[in-house]
């Protein structure tokens, strides 16, 4: 049971480090001082908030796995 944990506590860890990442990117491009249409920076914006909500997402489920496996 000790590998399957680890197995998956890496698995959920890289996929938070992936949303993290596309957060970060979009979130970049919405304060590009290079981009001048405010309509797309704020569209930018929130794909970067809805990625936060998935990293997040996959902390709750590292938090179970440490929690209950």
């Amino acid at each position: 049971m000790k590998k399957d944990r680890k197995k998956l506590l890496k698995y959920f860890q890289q996929m938070k480090g992936l949303e993290e990442l596309a957060r970060d990117y979009y979130i970049n491009v919405s304060r590009d001082p290079l981009l001048k249409d405010q309509e797309i920076k704020d569209v930018f914006e929130k794909i970067s908030g809805e990625e936060q909500k998935h990293a997040d997402i996959m902390l709750k489920i590292i938090n179970l796995i440490n929690n209950n496996i």
